[in-house]
């Protein structure tokens, strides 16, 4: 038989035991409830003044790895980042896209022609900042007929 001493000890061990399974428990299913991401800045890239770009012109920046256009509606901006594997697709003289690393060539609205590409080239939200200069975000993609009315 056991001691009533033995008895309590086990059953305050126990106790504990449980609390400290609750706590972990509890801190566990807080630390998933918040994210522990960091998303880090925005990728807004400046791309200058709409001057810089003439109506009818395909402008690379390299800066943004964009390709800026401008029409009678506005300005856009394509991603020169190939959907394949991420090499920097170039411009070729008929308007199309040719990525040098895998073959992959695109039409001058980024749709895929051929090669291993899986997706057509992004067009990315093009705004004007506080001084009036255009800007690209990197990681907001838009239809491709949405443009940037630059007056």
């Amino acid at each position: 038989m056991t001691s009533p001493e033995r008895r309590n000890f086990i059953w305050q061990i126990g106790t504990a035991a449980v609390a400290v399974l609750g706590v972990q428990s509890a801190w566990s299913t807080l630390r998933y409830a918040r994210a522990p991401v960091s998303y880090g800045p925005t990728r807004r890239r400046p791309l200058g003044q709409a001057s810089r770009f003439p109506r009818g012109s395909v402008v690379f920046v390299a800066d943004a790895g964009v390709f800026v256009s401008r029409d009678s509606a506005g300005i856009r901006a394509m991603s020169a980042t190939c959907t394949h594997l991420g090499c920097t697709v170039r411009a070729q003289a008929d308007g199309g896209f040719v990525c040098p690393c895998h073959g992959s060539r695109y039409d001058k609205s980024g749709v895929v022609l051929s090669g291993p590409a899986p997706a057509p080239l992004p067009f990315l939200r093009v705004q004007r900042d506080r001084g009036g200069r255009l800007q690209a975000d990197l990681d907001v993609p838009v239809p491709a007929d949405q443009r940037t009315d630059v007056g």
